[in-house]
This record gives structure tokens, sequence and C-alpha cells, in this order.
């Protein structure tokens, strides 16, 4: 069964997993748990979701309308040539990224419901980093936000998949500079904030270009703090499960606007580049 549901903020009201935590910043959410397990079901998302609007000071700002999470990348001349460093075309990576990046979450989810008993919480987005037209993955995975761990992914030359960093997850969410296009993760948590840039070099390397700190006064949030600084957050998916005999639930976030549930684990890993340009 799906139901389409009015997000209150990304940040706050729906990142709330995590060790009894509740912080902004988090993206993993942990609803009340059901009774029976599966991760077969997985129901359809629904194709549209209206446009939404948000403001940033007198400024309104619109963000994309949401077409779906079924969304495609656009290709160019440079699918017909050979990468300098590897065998593969500019095709056979775009092409590769999607299988890739639904394998490796499959198996990270499968080890750590094994090893934990059925307890294991994701969320992961797509962004390209490097503006190379094919995007890196980013995966948070654990049990909670004390052992999340943020891996980024990326498709190499020759077509495989590449682990670019390992961070520490906790606590942190997906965004985006709007100017510089660069990768902003978000860390928030009792009252802090930090926020931390990062582009990828030419031999898949990421580099953290700006760092922010920041302690919320009485007559600030996490949300006022970003649009000063042109950082915006991302869609993303994330999905939990509390044990063995619980049911598996996914929930498909647009930053914003609204957020969609699907039964099962949801795996979707198609880009909408537009939404970020």
């Amino acid at each position: 069964m799906k139901h389409k549901l009015i997000a209150l903020s990304c940040l706050t009201a729906l990142l709330l997993a995590g060790c009894g935590v509740d912080e902004p910043g988090e993206q993993v959410i942990v609803p009340e748990p059901v009774e029976v397990h599966t991760t077969e079901e997985i129901t359809e998302v629904q194709t549209e979701a209206p446009t939404t609007e948000t403001t940033k000071a007198a400024t309104k700002k619109t963000k994309p309308a949401k077409t779906t999470a079924n969304t495609t990348t656009s290709t160019t001349s440079a699918e017909t040539s050979t990468s300098a460093a590897g065998k593969a075309t500019f095709t056979d990576r775009l092409d590769s990224y999607a299988d890739l990046y639904k394998d490796v979450v499959q198996k990270t989810w499968d080890e750590i419901y094994e090893r934990n008993d059925g307890a294991v919480s994701i969320a992961y987005a797509l962004y390209d980093i490097d503006n190379d037209q094919i995007p890196e993955l980013l995966f948070k995975h654990g049990t909670c936000e004390a052992d999340f761990v943020l891996d980024i992914y990326t498709v190499d030359p020759d077509a495989k998949l590449r682990l670019v960093d390992a961070l520490s997850g906790g606590h942190t969410s997906f965004a985006y500079d709007e100017k510089t296009n660069e990768l902003v993760l978000v860390w928030g948590h009792m009252g802090a904030m930090s926020l931390d840039w990062y582009t990828m070099t030419d031999d898949f390397k990421l580099k953290q270009t700006n760092t922010y700190s920041h302690e919320l006064g009485n007559d600030e949030d996490y949300y006022n703090i970003m649009f000063d600084r042109d950082v915006w957050e991302m869609d993303y998916i994330t999905a939990y499960s509390w044990d063995k005999a619980s049911e598996t639930k996914s929930y498909i976030y647009y930053a914003y606007s609204e957020y969609e549930e699907a039964d099962g684990l949801y795996l979707d890993f198609t880009y909408n580049a537009s939404a970020f340009r």
C-alpha cells in the first residue's frame, strides 16, 4: 500500500532514526514497527508530485517539479569516446552505474540485516560530484546514528564500481551548493551544525574545499543557515527494518516537498540531473 504524505521538514521531522536521538540533519526515519517482514513487495511510486515553493529571506525560490524517481540522465557526444584512463566508453560507464549501485546497496543491506538480527537502516542519493554526467552514489548505512557510515561510490574508467571515500554518517544529511554545484554534507546535533563542501579529483579522490561550523541561536534554524550559503537539500531514499519479525519500509523524500512510502527495500538509481541545475 502506497501512502503520499506531506513532509513537514526533511531535516527536522523526518530524520529521527538512530539510538533514540531526535536531531536535525539525519536522513533516516524509523516509524512505528509493523508485524510482518518482507523485502519482496515494492510499491510503485506515484509518477507526479506538485512543485513546491520555498523562500530564502524575501526571495522566492521554486524547486523543480518532481516527475518521478524514474528520470534519465542526458548524454552528449562524449558517449562514443573511450576514456583515456580505461577501456570503457562513456556510454558503458553511464549504462553500468545503476546496476553497480543497486548491487552494492542490496549486498550491504543483506550483510547488516543478517549481522544484526534484521536491524538495519540506510539512506542513499545520487549526485554528480565531478560534473562528468555520471552520478556518484551517496550511501549511508548502519543500525543507528552511532554507527552510520557514509560511503561514496563512483564508476571508474573501466566501468567498475569504485569506493571514493568512507566518512562518518551520524547526524548527516545530503545537500549541494546551488552556485558551485559542489556536494555539501550537513551535520547537525543538539543545536550545533557544520557544512562541509566537497569536489572529486580526476583520480577519484574526495576533496574538501570549504567548511563552516555554527551554534544555532534562539531565533535561528538549520534551514536559514543553509539558505544563506546557497545550500539546498537533495532528494533521497531511505529504508529501515527493526528486526526479522518486522516489515521493511522505504520512503522516497522530495526536498522541501512530499514523501512517499513503499513496502520492502525500494531501489531506484535513475538520476535527474536537471533537479540540481
